[in-house]
């Protein structure tokens, strides 16, 4: 049975991640460390502080948007290499609904849609080869 559908959803999904990591990284980062930079009329104490909690929020964005990025190329690997046509097996598919659940509790709504229904689609159709091979086995065997 053809795994095509789930590698598109998987592939646009972690297309869809490295883009938002990139975003994260790049836009939302630095927008942070420019907000730190930004404050005029404090003490030197005052503005000390402000950057140490600016630079503290700047360094959670980054490691956020990397862990992304890492995500989005983990989930392209696992997609190409081991996502393969008649393959039946149960982690893969664990794996796409865990990260939609990840992507439930960070919000990212298309990735939730997106990783969702390639997980329950890769149980259904294992469910269904699973059936197939077993209707084999036994027009052999009787």
């Amino acid at each position: 049975m053809s795994r095509r559908l789930e590698r598109v959803f998987i592939y646009i999904a972690a297309a869809w991640q490295l883009l938002d990591g990139l975003l994260t990284v790049f836009v939302y980062g630095l927008f942070i460390k420019r907000q730190g930079l930004d404050v005029a009329g404090l003490s030197v104490a005052q503005m000390r502080a402000m950057k140490a909690l600016f630079g503290s929020i700047f360094n959670f964005v980054v490691i956020f948007g990397v862990l992304l990025i890492l995500l989005g190329l983990l989930n392209i690997y696992l997609a190409r290499k081991h996502w393969k046509n008649g393959a039946i097996g149960w982690k893969l598919p664990v794996w796409f609904l865990v990260c939609g659940v990840f992507s439930y509790f960070i919000m990212d709504i298309p990735n939730i849609f997106l990783f969702m229904s390639a997980g329950i689609i890769g149980l259904a159709k294992n469910k269904g080869m699973r059936a197939r091979q077993n209707s084999l086995i036994g027009e052999e065997m009787g």
